[in-house]
C-alpha cells in the first residue's frame, strides 16, 4: 500500500531518501523545512527508525544529508507532480 508522509525531522528525511523513498515535496517556512515522501514500505522503515533498528550505509546517509541540505539552503521548493504520466510523455521526467 502506498503511503504519504510529511515530516520536519531532517534525519528521518535523509534516512527515507537513502532507502529509495521518493521525495515528492519540500517546503520551507520560518526557517523550517518540511519534506514529503510517498512509498510502499514506509511503515516498516518508520518503525525501524523510531525503534533504533534502522540500518543504512554511512556513506549513503551522508550523501542523503548533503542532498537535503542543498535542497534546503538553495531555497528550493519542490511541489508534488500531479500529472506524472503527462510530464513523462512530454520528456520532462
Amino acid at each position: 500500500m502506498t503511503t504519504t508522509i510529511s515530516t520536519d525531522d531532517f534525519y528521518l528525511a535523509a534516512y527515507l531518501l537513502v532507502n529509495d523513498i521518493p521525495l515528492t515535496g519540500h517546503s520551507r517556512a520560518d526557517n523550517k523545512s518540511t519534506f514529503e515522501f510517498m512509498g510502499d514500505n514506509l511503515d516498516d522503515l518508520l518503525n525501524n527508525y523510531y525503534q533504533g533498528k534502522a540500518m543504512v550505509s554511512p556513506v549513503k546517509y551522508a550523501r542523503g544529508i548533503r542532498s537535503l541540505k542543498a535542497l534546503m539552503y538553495n531555497n528550493t521548493t519542490l511541489q508534488p507532480t500531479t500529472n506524472y504520466e503527462q510530464s513523462e510523455a512530454k520528456g520532462l521526467k
